[in-house]
């Protein structure tokens, strides 16, 4: 299977006819025509059928076009990855990180850091934790922050513990007591997450109390629960990060110690292809003791 015939097929796709997938990638019709041809010849399949002039793709066409597509995602990515190699050289700090931390707490300690380093290159990019990963995986940044436990080969990793909190609204009746327990949430409102790890471990230490769970509403991002919980609709279980946030864009949430204990787990990428700089290192110090003034207390497992 060759480039050309995946590149004629995917011009033939989405532009409909052969002479403007042909105008396209500048080759002529019959020659786009017979690398459609021949890709259809390899994957063993027809890819289109003719109706009224026009070229419209099989059942097969379109499940194998799904396919295509990924593939070229993955190479425009590399360009990317090609440009964050390139400009990483000494002195310089690229980070890569998940939605949640790097929406708030890492924005936060890089500013610090680049008012003591002004003279480095930085970039701080939010990808899904498999992207963060794969990322580290080829070298192309200097820290990633990730959710995923899988060890890649490539990558060195530090897993990171905390204990999750209870994030109140204002004016709440629990706002007085100095630790929440399910049992005194069970006739509050709660704002759960998606079902996540760290949500089923929350539902888990309701049902182990024999606690039903009065939810009001499930969000997938930590800022739809500040949000919620800042406007009074009810109280959530989440990591010390999300709690931070909360309090940071409506001050008046409450932050109280959760128990029994629900541990959030995420871990610090590293590439391990080559030597680690003292300004990771610097970073690194920096972001633990950012949490530690925040009162989020962490561990390595």
């Amino acid at each position: 299977m060759q480039f050309q015939q995946l590149n004629a097929f995917k011009a033939v796709y989405e532009l409909g006819t052969v002479t403007a997938a042909a105008d396209f990638i500048h080759i002529t019709q019959p020659a786009v025509s017979r690398l459609i041809v021949s890709l259809e010849r390899n994957v063993g399949f027809q890819l289109f059928q003719r109706v009224k002039g026009r070229l419209l793709p099989t059942d097969k066409g379109q499940a194998f076009y799904l396919e295509v597509s990924k593939a070229y995602s993955a190479i425009e990515s590399l360009s990317d990855c090609a440009k964050d190699i390139k400009n990483s050289h000494h002195g310089s700090l690229h980070i890569a990180a998940f939605p949640m931390l790097s929406a708030n707490f890492l924005p936060k300690i890089l500013a610090k850091f680049l008012k003591e380093h002004r003279d480095i290159s930085t970039s701080l990019k939010t990808y899904r934790s498999e992207e963060v990963q794969r990322r580290t995986a080829l070298q192309s940044c200097d820290i990633g922050f990730a959710l995923l436990p899988e060890v890649t080969e490539g990558v060195t990793r530090i897993a990171i513990e905390c204990n999750c909190v209870c994030i109140l609204p204002p004016n709440s009746p629990l706002a007085h007591l100095s630790v929440i327990t399910p049992d005194l949430l069970a006739e509050q409102s709660l704002i759960s997450c998606e079902k996540d790890d760290t949500q089923q471990l929350v539902d888990s230490a309701f049902r182990k109390k024999k606690v039903k769970q009065k939810e009001v509403v499930e969000v997938s991002l930590a800022s739809a629960i500040a949000t919620l919980v800042g406007e009074g609709i009810g109280a959530s279980i989440v990591d010390p990060f999300s709690a931070q946030y909360a309090v940071d864009v409506h001050p008046g949430v409450i932050i109280k110690p959760f128990k029994p204990n629900i541990p959030f787990r995420f871990f610090i990428l590293l590439p391990s292809l080559r030597t680690r700089s003292e300004v990771v290192d610097n970073f690194i110090s920096l972001f633990f003791l950012q949490a530690e003034q925040a009162g989020i207390v962490l561990t390595r497992p």
